[in-house]
């Protein structure tokens, strides 16, 4: 009887042990969930911060390009709209059904006439067995494709012949008579005209890298080091420079021009240089770059010597010399106008420096003092009322329509 009780106590107290280890392990893993779910929106909320920490870094330094906004092609519509008296420019709102229409089935264009034919005739096999003699033609079913011979590389020998003349075999001189060199490009290179023209084509043309096009000429059966192309092209460059120079006096002679710099690292010795790439644009015709060490004055004199048009620039103080009386005219453009705004707007932080762009009084004063640009200046006037009263404009560029207003 004794035996017997105790082993009851025993698998009761078994069973409370069982019983309390069920709830420990349920209560744990309740509290693991728990965890993990908090672990989970603690996630969220650092890759949140991170975000905003990267929005508002992008506030305070602003992009290194001088570009305009994604959305900045929907504003210059909006802006185009609002200068041509549009009606119900800027609605984002309304909605209009368009009814159904028929659509024209895309029909294959013909291949061009001037390209070459190559004629190919197809027989059946029975025709091919038992001769023409057999069958009589009552027809014909002709399809064009296109097709692509592969280009060559050749090698061209000269061959100087020299000569004597007869009469002056026996003579105690003779005169020896042989060609004149060809006249190459490059003196003494070995690439012909076909062949440099090719590389310019694939390099300045279809911007095709020289280790790309060192593989192209690979496969083509010729081993065309990158480091001969490079060469080749810098040898070049004194040839066509009189070619330069016309493009650049009549790009000077054009109404307007557009002008602009971007900073570019040079290799050295010891350590990188800045140096500045330059480019003029003369719409439609021309587009010219020039290299400078130093973004100053002086470099944009090279570029613009004695300009008297229109300059379409940024703001920047190197250009100031270019503009007044008997000189050239001043451009700017709305994304150089609010890109500072609207990084300003969004970040909700006045930027530590403004760089050198110049600030909104003095493009106003500089409009309002040129008696050709009033009318240029009451347009703007009219499009700040308007961009005031539509809320379409702080939409599309994100952010607080007041700080629209303010821009205007």
């Amino acid at each position: 009887m004794a035996d017997g009780g105790g082993g009851e106590a025993g698998a009761a107290v078994t069973s409370e042990l069982v019983t309390s280890l069920l709830a420990r392990i349920e209560e744990l893993e309740r509290r693991q969930a728990q965890l993990e779910r908090e672990r989970d929106e603690y996630r969220k909320l650092y890759l949140l911060a991170r975000e905003e920490i990267a929005q508002l870094k992008r506030g305070l330094l602003g992009q290194k390009a001088q570009r305009a906004p994604k959305e900045d092609s929907q504003l210059a519509l909006f802006l185009l709209e609002l200068g041509l008296g549009a009606p119900g420019a800027g609605d984002d709102e309304r909605r209009q059904r368009v009814a159904e229409h028929e659509r024209r089935q895309p029909v294959r264009k013909p291949l061009p006439e001037h390209l070459p034919r190559v004629r190919v005739e197809l027989v059946p096999p029975e025709v091919e067995r038992e001769g023409l003699d057999a069958f009589e033609p009552i027809g014909s079913e002709t399809r064009e494709v296109i097709e692509r011979r592969p280009a060559s590389v050749v090698v061209v020998e000269v061959v100087k012949k020299k000569f004597v003349r007869k009469t002056e075999r026996q003579a105690p001189s003779t005169t020896v008579l042989v060609a004149e060199t060809p006249e190459l490009p490059i003196p003494r290179g070995s690439g012909g005209p076909g062949m440099l023209a090719d590389t310019i084509v694939k390099r300045w043309q279809d911007h095709l890298p020289l280790h790309r096009m060192e593989n192209t000429y690979r496969r083509e059966g010729i081993e065309l080091n990158r480091s001969t192309v490079c060469g080749w092209h810098i040898e070049l460059a004194a040839l066509v420079e009189p070619l330069i120079q016309a493009m650049h006096a009549d790009a000077l002679e054009q109404p307007y021009v557009c002008v602009d710099a971007t900073g570019v690292l040079v290799q050295d010795r010891e350590r990188c240089r800045n140096g500045h790439f330059w480019v003029l644009v003369a719409p439609p015709k021309h587009v010219l770059f020039q290299f400078s060490e130093k973004h100053d004055a002086a470099a944009v004199d090279r570029l613009l010597p004695s300009f008297r048009g229109t300059v379409v620039a940024d703001a920047h103080v190197v250009y100031d010399h270019l503009y007044g009386a008997d000189k050239a005219n001043e451009a700017g453009c709305w994304s150089h106008y609010l890109e500072p705004r609207i990084m300003r707007s969004r970040s909700k932080v006045e930027p530590r420096r403004q760089g050198k762009l110049r600030n909104t009084a003095r493009h106003k004063t500089g409009i309002r003092g040129n008696p050709e640009r009033r009318e240029d200046s009451v347009w703007a006037a009219n499009v700040g009322e308007t961009l005031v009263q539509d809320r379409s404009v702080s939409r599309m560029l994100r952010v607080p329509h007041a700080s629209v207003a303010g821009w205007c």
